[in-house]
């Protein structure tokens, strides 16, 4: 029985799809007195972005999605604590709410604009845009010229591991009884 959660195991690994991802990142900017570092930045969908108030004083953070000339987002940090949250602002960069393209920050202090910052959201995308016109993958060639699809050479070993697995099984089941 071993054996056979063994073999099982190491079938279904064999087996499995690769993919890749990545994780949804946070972008920082720090509101000091006279600046905001950094000024501008490009972030994908799906991050998040952080504003840090490093100041004794209130600020607002406003921004205009949609470009209607109408701010759709705004958050107000307090002034800088250290046992508090209330000195940041968190916007999540939602795929289906903000478009790709250059948005404009706009951090109010005292009721008067500020600084403003750029921001380019970059689309998230998860296409594979394919291998360029001609390429062959582990293209190899036979004796009489032709050539061998490495796919069909994946398959083959596939096929082989398989029986080599199936056979141990059946060994091991067979000195089992």
């Amino acid at each position: 029985m071993r054996n056979e959660a063994l073999a099982a195991i190491l079938a279904i690994t064999l087996l499995m799809p690769i993919v890749a991802a990545h994780g949804a990142n946070e972008y920082a900017f720090i509101m000091r007195g006279s600046s905001i570092q950094p000024s501008g930045a490009n972030v994908v969908q799906n991050d998040s972005i952080v504003f840090y108030n490093v100041v004794d004083y209130n600020r607002t953070i406003r921004m205009d999605i949609d470009g209607d000339g109408d701010y759709d987002e705004r958050c107000e940090t307090a002034p800088s604590n250290s046992s508090s949250i209330k000195d940041e602002c968190v916007f999540w960069i939602e795929p289906g709410k903000w478009e790709p393209g250059p948005y404009r920050v706009d951090v109010f202090s005292n009721g008067t604009l500020w600084k403003s910052l750029n921001l380019t959201i970059v689309h998230d995308l998860h296409e594979d845009g394919g291998p360029p016109s001609g390429y062959e993958f582990n293209a190899e060639e036979n004796g009489d010229g032709s050539e061998v699809d490495g796919m069909e050479e994946g398959l083959r070993n596939l096929a082989f591991i398989l029986f080599a697995a199936s056979f141990i099984i059946w060994l091991a089941r067979r000195e089992g009884d």
